[in-house]
């Protein structure tokens, strides 16, 4: 399924702000740190909803349903732009889409692109267990998960709460190089920026800089630099049993929470975030997820290893490490 085209006329042609550069992924690699670090730049726009996923048509789930088409409710997010500069949103499942970068491309040519990139390994983990507290994985091994791959892609063992039905295929994920390729074909190399999450990680701060940089943003900005997103288990399992019996998940009812938030006018705006950011912390309780078993990392990196390469030779970069384990 293609964007439809007058939603996206709609989108162009309308006289609200909308964004002119995208933080477009993947997931679970640094991508709402970013977010939450450029919102506290004086000249930098990102709303509070995180993930509206308006472009990315061929994106399967209710997640990606919530803006597609509906180019008002969208433009909305971006109601209380001032006179920044820099108007932005982030979406990390638009780097795994295979049409995002054309869609947004014939929306605004002149959009800068931000990818953020992690061990392939890690990143599956960390986003299956995500779907674990969100309700999106049913199944509770990793390894299952991954076997079931291939059912999956008949339609067979989904929940019918799944709102990420797409992001179920992990390896699908990992495909790096094809992915960054797409946005360097549509925008030229020199609107895209990457960044490796352990670079993100070791050095945070220099990272931030390098970004308000391609940004073309005043880089004298303090930022407090902190842990974003971490690991989250459920604090109430029958809570996350009774919303899904319904259909429903928790990642939909976050979703309608802080769209209300980011677009109500009826309350200050510290009252509105605060609402949503104390039902989720109801549900939820932090703790350091468990380490892959080593056994199941050496497969990986025996199945990723030629991905790898291709992504280390399109990025100019030896990303060999990733693929290391301990003997």
């Amino acid at each position: 399924m293609a964007l439809d085209e007058s939603s996206l006329r709609a989108l162009t042609a309308a006289d609200e702000p909308k964004p002119n550069f995208f933080i477009v992924g993947a997931p679970k690699c640094g991508t709402t740190a970013l977010h939450e670090y450029l919102q506290h730049h004086p000249d930098a726009f990102l709303p509070y909803y995180k993930e509206p996923h308006y472009f990315g048509s061929d994106l399967v789930g209710s997640r990606f349903l919530q803006f597609r088409d509906k180019p008002s409710k969208y433009l909305k997010l971006f109601r209380d732009v001032r006179d920044e500069a820099r108007i932005g949103e982030s979406s990390p499942w638009y780097l795994a889409s295979s049409v995002a970068a054309a869609e947004i491309h014939r929306y605004n040519p002149q959009a800068k692109i931000i990818i953020m990139l992690r061990n392939p390994i890690d990143m599956m983990y960390s986003m299956w267990s995500q779907f674990r507290y969100s309700g999106n994985e049913q199944i509770e091994i990793f390894e299952e998960a991954l076997a079931a791959e291939s059912e999956r892609a008949q339609g067979r063992r989904i929940r019918r709460a799944a709102h990420c039905v797409t992001g179920l295929q992990y390896r699908r994920m990992t495909r790096f190089s094809e992915q960054v390729s797409r946005y360097f074909e549509c925008f030229g190399r020199d609107r895209v920026m990457v960044i490796i999450f352990d670079d993100f990680r070791a050095d945070t701060a220099g990272i931030y800089r390098s970004v308000l940089e391609f940004l073309e943003l005043d880089t004298d900005v303090k930022v407090n630099f902190g842990i974003r997103n971490p690991n989250k288990e459920v604090r109430l399992a029958w809570l996350q049993n009774l919303i899904i019996s319904t259909g429903f998940s928790l990642m939909l009812l976050k979703d309608r929470l802080t769209y209300l938030a980011t677009t109500s006018a009826f309350l200050p705006y510290a009252y509105r975030t605060r609402a949503v950011e104390g039902v989720i912390a109801a549900y939820t309780r932090y703790e350091r997820r468990s380490p892959l078993t080593r056994e199941t990392r050496r497969r990986l990196a025996q199945e990723l290893s030629g991905e790898v390469d291709q992504l280390s030779a399109l990025l100019g970069r030896d990303l060999s490490h990733w693929l290391w384990t301990e003997d």
